[in-house]
């Protein structure tokens, strides 16, 4: 059986992002913050510089001129684009790992957390409510607690899981916090706590299958994105889930926009695996 305090402890030990990316996180999530400030911590740091002007030149975004200075780099992709790719950067290797425990292979968690941020990105266009930056990063992030958990779990506790949604009729997360007092959602929270990235970005991760316990549109945008990159990827969690009523309702995103929303989405999800070798 699994230990909580084992699994929690093991969710801390993971090595801390750079200072300059919690930096960065803080910032773009402060309605305060400017861009010199934004530009300032980008500047010192070499390897974060490069991503960045590398990004900003990628033929997906449109760039017509070759960007040389970071200033102008963020100014064309935005504060949470550049969060987003700069968690991506520092977070890619670690999600690349394989959790078999959830049925998926090495590189496939990856090619989902990408499909899903992809997602979260697209969904600005279609839903009518303002999207904290915090969003696309959250959206990436999202699933990071299964690379923890499936770490630990072993036949006897996959078992018992199984036989919590089948006799016990619990759907997928609450047979996890039944078995094992708690559900990927949360430890993922845990280790978006442990690397001091900012609450809203806890709290979608903490509440992406459960948006209506949230309290935040971060929540519904995390929520709706995951089950869109069910859609949009290949991995062999694609099931075809409807998304609640009441979560598009918050995100004032009509029903009969959502084929043309994975349509967009899919759209991106190519474009960035082609020119950021995500897959």
């Amino acid at each position: 059986m699994v230990n909580l305090d084992e699994l929690i402890y093991r969710a801390r030990e993971l090595k801390p992002l750079p200072a300059s990316v919690v930096r960065l996180a803080a910032l773009v999530s402060s309605d305060e913050a400017s861009l010199d400030e934004i530009c300032d911590v980008i500047a010192y740091d070499q390897a974060l510089t490069l991503s960045i002007l590398r990004a900003a030149n990628s033929a997906a975004n449109g760039t017509a001129q070759r960007i040389k200075e970071v200033h102008e780099a963020v100014f064309r992709l935005g504060g949470a684009r550049v969060l987003s790719l700069t968690i991506s950067a520092n977070t890619s290797k670690l999600l690349k790992r394989d959790a078999r425990a959830y049925g998926l292979n090495e590189g496939e968690l990856w090619l989902h957390s990408v499909a899903a941020a992809t997602a979260a990105e697209t969904l600005s266009e279609f839903a009518r409510v303002s999207l904290p930056p915090e969003t696309f990063t959250a959206a990436l992030l999202h699933d990071v607690g299964k690379l923890v958990m499936s770490r630990f779990l072993d036949d006897n506790d996959l078992e018992k899981i199984h036989r919590a949604q089948t006799e016990g009729g619990l759907d997928p997360l609450a047979a996890e916090s039944e078995i094992l007092s708690v559900h990927h959602g949360e430890l993922g929270g845990i280790i978006a706590q442990h690397w001091q990235l900012p609450e809203r970005i806890v709290n979608g991760i903490i509440h992406h299958h459960t948006p209506e316990k949230g309290m935040d549109v971060i929540c519904d945008a995390v929520y709706l994105s995951n089950i869109i990159a069910k859609r949009i990827d290949k991995t062999p969690e694609q099931a075809v889930i409807e998304p609640s009523a009441d979560s598009l309702e918050r995100l004032e995103l009509k029903p009969a926009k959502i084929d043309a929303f994975v349509e967009s989405a899919k759209r991106n999800f190519e474009i960035i695996k082609a020119n950021y070798n995500a897959a």
